[in-house]
């Protein structure tokens, strides 16, 4: 059963990865100030309503076309969640430094994307939220982290044959091309390397939205909509 809303309502510390340990007694009642809310509870580890909000702010990932504010709100959410359920397993195995370079690049590429979105310069999007530049690639940073050990953990279990490569040829390979205006394509054996690489990776995403969703099966975990 959910805990009661108090809960959500704690005095919590202002690091970025938070676990229910630390998280800080009750505020005096006669004062009445809450500092930070929870947004969910993953096993032990907490993540904040601020922590939420900057991500939602910095427009990490994408809008979808259509999408509202509380369905974005939510998507970063759920990102969210799915990151503390890696992370936790991250902890396991040790630490994963990401290169710095690449870093550095998906930072870059974050800005040239969200700057047209917000008509803005991305460093003033940035100080609107309360958020450094050193924060905003601290968030890349760990993105980056949790994704390579995910592609490691997961790359030596996905396999592809030969017939699978023939028949994703013959099939989602054709029809997307067709849909693409591209009715002639070049024989397989001119395009098998493009067709093996494009399978792995579709196999690579299944097999990671099958681990996650095992880890959220194994994991007891709170969400407070809002």
């Amino acid at each position: 059963m959910p805990a009661p809303p108090a809960i959500a309502l704690l005095l919590v510390l202002a690091s970025p990865r938070q676990t229910l340990s630390a998280v800080a007694p009750t505020p005096d009642p006669a004062r009445g100030v809450v500092l930070d809310r929870i947004a969910a509870v993953v096993g032990d580890d907490i993540i904040l309503e601020s922590e939420v909000e900057k991500f939602t702010a910095v427009r990490y990932l994408p809008p979808r076309p259509g999408e509202s504010d509380r369905a974005y709100r939510d998507r970063i959410l759920d990102e969210l969640v799915m990151d503390a359920l890696r992370e936790r397993e991250l902890r396991k195995t040790g630490s994963l430094e990401p290169n710095a370079a690449e870093v550095d690049a998906r930072l870059k590429a974050l800005a040239a994307r969200v700057e047209p979105e917000r008509g803005t310069p991305f460093d003033e999007v940035l100080k609107r939220a309360g958020i450094t530049r050193g924060e905003a690639a601290g968030f890349v940073r760990r993105g980056l982290m949790l994704e390579t050990y995910t592609r490691e953990r997961l790359s030596p279990t996905v396999h592809v044959t030969d017939a699978e490569i023939k028949a994703f040829y013959d099939g989602p390979f054709r029809d997307e091309a067709r849909g693409k205006g591209l009715e002639t394509l070049p024989p397989l054996t001119e395009v098998t390397d493009e067709v093996r690489e494009l399978l792995r990776e579709r196999k690579l995403n299944e097999a990671i939205t099958r681990w996650t969703d095992e880890l959220r099966q194994a994991t007891r975990i709170l969400i407070y909509r809002r």
